[in-house]
């Protein structure tokens, strides 16, 4: 079971972004989408023909405007159970992130798929307070289930106490397991390197998963579809 995770930049780049997403349907079961505009997601789907979709609507997408939201999409075959949005931060009316909680039945077995953006003040990406209770959020919402991956750009740095609150719960940090030294690429560097204080941000995306997600593979190919890398992990529960 293959799940590919992308912060899309809102479409930025447009074509490679859905060149990939095309290659990558043929071998990929679920996908899981933030910084999703209503026109992005309409794209997608005439991409994915052969899949079913999830999508709900969050905070603003800062450099265009639009309403931006998350999205995730399994390949028919894969029955949907339910899905669920739970704010874990609302710090302004364009920094409103959630996750988008999907529970699919996978060779009979419940699978929890949380589709996670998180705060993204301050742009620092290191411990605040509101960050701290995202990351309890995170760890309390659903705590019954066992089959559980947890996906996606918490904007958080590897090294602060907000990442480990999650690792601490029991998760295994794939990230770090893998020895992932980038989830960011140039595209990210060139944005920002103009900016007052200025440091070249290496991290912001994660998988965690529980221990009973038996991993067979996982990577983070360095390409410039977005201003974040994808995350694809091969899996079997």
């Amino acid at each position: 079971m293959r799940i590919i995770f992308l912060n899309c930049y809102s479409g930025q780049i447009l074509k490679p972004l859905l060149d990939f997403i095309t290659e990558q349907s043929l071998v990929t079961d679920i996908f899981c989408f933030s910084e999703v505009s209503v026109d992005l997601q309409k794209k997608f789907s005439e991409v994915l023909t052969n899949f079913s979709t999830v999508f709900e609507i969050g905070g603003l997408i800062t450099d265009s405007g639009k309403l931006s939201g998350q999205s995730t999409f399994a390949k028919k075959g894969l029955e949907i159970l339910s899905f669920k949005k739970i704010i874990i931060h609302k710090i302004q009316t364009d920094d409103v992130g959630f996750l988008l909680k999907t529970t699919l039945n996978i060779n009979g077995k419940l699978v929890s798929i949380e589709n996670i953006h998180g705060t993204k003040t301050p742009t620092d990406k290191k411990d605040f307070d509101t960050r701290l209770k995202q990351s309890e959020t995170i760890i309390e919402s659903f705590k019954e289930d066992k089959n559980k991956i947890i996906i996606g750009d918490f904007n958080l740095l590897r090294n602060t106490k907000s990442i480990q609150m999650i690792e601490n719960a029991g998760y295994r940090n794939l990230i770090k397991d893998f020895g992932v030294k980038a989830t960011r690429n140039q595209v990210a560097w060139n944005r920002f390197e103009n900016e007052p204080g200025y440091v070249k941000q290496y991290d912001s995306d994660y998988c965690f998963v529980l221990p009973n997600v038996k991993i067979k593979s996982f990577e983070v190919p360095y390409m410039e579809i977005s201003d974040h890398l994808p995350l694809i992990l091969d899996f079997e529960i």
